[in-house]
């Protein structure tokens, strides 16, 4: 099921390069790695990471409906 969240972008950290890569939430849900754009190593996305990222954009949501 979507959500409001699941068009919310996120900034992954390459721990290779440094450099950071912004994702979707919702394709996020269903991916667990996505490629760095500056090095092409694999930036995988950790359980913490991403319950992490959504309670930062539900915190937005929040902030924007109220």
């Amino acid at each position: 099921m979507k959500t409001k969240t699941d068009s919310q972008l996120i900034g992954l950290r390459c721990e290779h390069c440094g450099q950071i890569k912004a994702a979707l939430l919702g394709w996020l849900k269903e991916h667990d790695e996505l490629a760095c754009d500056g090095c092409n190593h694999p930036i995988v996305v950790r359980p913490n990471d991403f319950v992490d990222a959504v309670k930062r954009a539900d915190a937005v949501e929040r902030r924007v409906s109220a």
